[in-house]
């Protein structure tokens, strides 16, 4: 949805996705620090390393997805979306060469090295 909006530069979808990830941040925020609370220490032991470690990660890159959203909202307005609007794609062989995977059902491509 964040690629749809960015497309069509809308600033109030581009506000909800952003605002879904706070919503995702606060969410693995408070599962951190639930799993270190006291009362639940016994709960998370065996797991507390892995989950902390995928939690640290996910929390950066939830950070790093905000600010690069954020980035590309500020650009909004400012001549990119004619660019990407306008373009048309120049032959049929050029559209079906973006949107499906190659035949090779005659067995493997000729120009590849083989390893002996």
């Amino acid at each position: 949805m964040a690629g749809y909006f960015t497309r069509k530069e809308s600033k109030p979808g581009m506000i909800l996705i952003i605002g879904l990830y706070f919503a995702a941040l606060a969410y693995f925020l408070f599962k951190l620090v639930r799993m270190y609370e006291p009362s639940r220490a016994q709960t998370y032991a065996p797991v507390r390393k892995s989950l902390t470690t995928f939690a640290v990660i996910t929390v950066i890159l939830i950070i790093l997805t905000i600010v690069n959203a954020c980035v590309c909202t500020n650009n909004f307005n400012k001549g990119l979306k004619p660019h990407i609007s306008k373009r048309k794609l120049e032959s049929e062989d050029e559209k079906v060469t973006m949107t499906e995977m190659p035949n090779l059902a005659h067995g493997p491509v000729p120009s590849r090295m083989t390893i002996d």
